[in-house]
């Protein structure tokens, strides 16, 4: 047997072991991408896609009492069955806060929602957190689908919080509330040895 067949059938061999353990028809379509573009045989890694709705309130002026503003943002997230994980890291900071008759917070709400990204489950929050006691410390929570399983979908995230800021030029007078909103998706991707650099989602491949 020639080297060049021996590192064929190595290659084919490997590609049958590591197809077990993946879904559907991608054992199939990486048998082809392989047979068609002579790949070598690809490395399994894990990708991580990051969302980020941090917030600065910056109030242009130099009110001695600044105006304080709402501000809403909203991100839809595609989630499928390769996901393995969702990391979320949320933190707010509010400044001279007085107390209950004061009206700053940060809602924050991740729903989900069907492909299409409508009919979400409101009455389920797959996570929520209402910061309205002043600044909110920072949290790490970590969704995890073999300790936490959800269902696929275009989910919803959604942050709205009223606060106020200053700018003008002063630093000693200076201050803005803030919130930071950062979420993780990770799913497993493929990197081929003849472009390491890329990693490409399992999912494209089925």
């Amino acid at each position: 047997m020639t080297g060049l067949r021996r590192q064929t059938m190595s290659a084919i061999m490997a590609l049958l072991f590591v197809s077990m353990a993946m879904p559907g028809c991608l054992s199939l379509v990486l048998g082809r991408e392989m047979m068609e573009s002579a790949r070598g045989f690809p490395e399994v890694r894990e990708m991580s896609t990051p969302y980020d709705l941090s917030h600065t309130f910056v109030i242009d002026g130099t009110e001695v009492l600044p105006t304080q503003v709402q501000k809403t943002m909203t991100e839809q997230i595609p989630i499928d069955h390769t996901v393995n994980e969702i990391i979320i890291n949320f933190q707010t900071s509010v400044n001279y806060y007085t107390g209950g008759s004061d009206p700053r917070y940060v809602h924050v709400e991740l729903l989900w929602c069907d492909d299409n990204g409508a009919n979400c489950d409101q009455a389920n929050p797959i996570y929520e957190v209402m910061a309205d006691n002043g600044s909110y410390p920072q949290t790490r929570t970590e969704l995890a689908r073999n300790l936490n399983p959800f269902d696929d979908g275009l989910w919803r995230l959604t942050v709205d919080g009223r606060g106020t800021g200053t700018n003008t030029g002063v630093g000693v007078i200076d201050f803005q509330d803030s919130w930071v909103l950062r979420i993780t998706v990770i799913r497993p991707c493929l990197a081929f040895p003849e472009s390491p650099e890329e990693c490409t989602p399992t999912i494209d491949f089925e």
